[in-house]
């Protein structure tokens, strides 16, 4: 999409994930935001600094233009969402994606399965010129994992 037809353009993306607590609920396979759509794009879900996805853990992952001191992601320049620049308006659909870490092969083939429990995951996109960000919200318990899926729709929702 042209940057000239970007009528929504977005500013920046906020994702929390709230891990649960049940046994074997982390991970420490890595977590992809994906935006569908014409305009679809992929994001990794990684702190620049620390540990992600424990057991219990809160974790807020703000991906912005890589020069924004709130962006806390690794690797801002390649999650960027604001280059090339993103319309929020031909955004269709939000998910997270667990993807794979190999694992040396010293394991049983039942234990390839790192799963990751949410609690919650909450997705905001904030638009350039509106007031408050457009929300999409799934309340769990989720799992994700090869047994169990690796993909999770998350709906729209009215922030308050």
């Amino acid at each position: 999409m042209a940057e000239s037809q970007v009528r929504a353009r977005v500013r920046r993306l906020v994702v929390r994930v709230h891990v649960g607590t049940d046994l074997l609920a982390a991970s420490d396979d890595p977590l992809f935001l994906e935006l569908h759509g014409p305009v679809g794009r992929e994001f990794r879900l990684a702190l620049a600094r620390g540990r992600a996805l424990r057991r219990g853990g809160d974790d807020r992952f703000v991906l912005a233009g890589a020069d924004d001191p709130d962006t806390n992601v690794a690797h801002p320049d390649l999650n960027d969402p604001t280059y090339p620049p993103l319309d929020a308006n031909a955004i269709t659909g939000v998910a997270l994606r667990k993807g794979l870490d190999p694992i040396p092969n010293v394991r049983g083939h039942g234990e390839l399965d790192d799963r990751l429990q949410i609690s919650e995951a909450e997705v905001e996109i904030h638009v350039d010129g509106e007031p408050k960000p457009r929300c999409y919200i799934r309340i769990g318990p989720i799992w994700l994992g090869l047994v169990c899926g690796m993909r999770v729709a998350l709906p729209p929702a009215e922030k308050a």
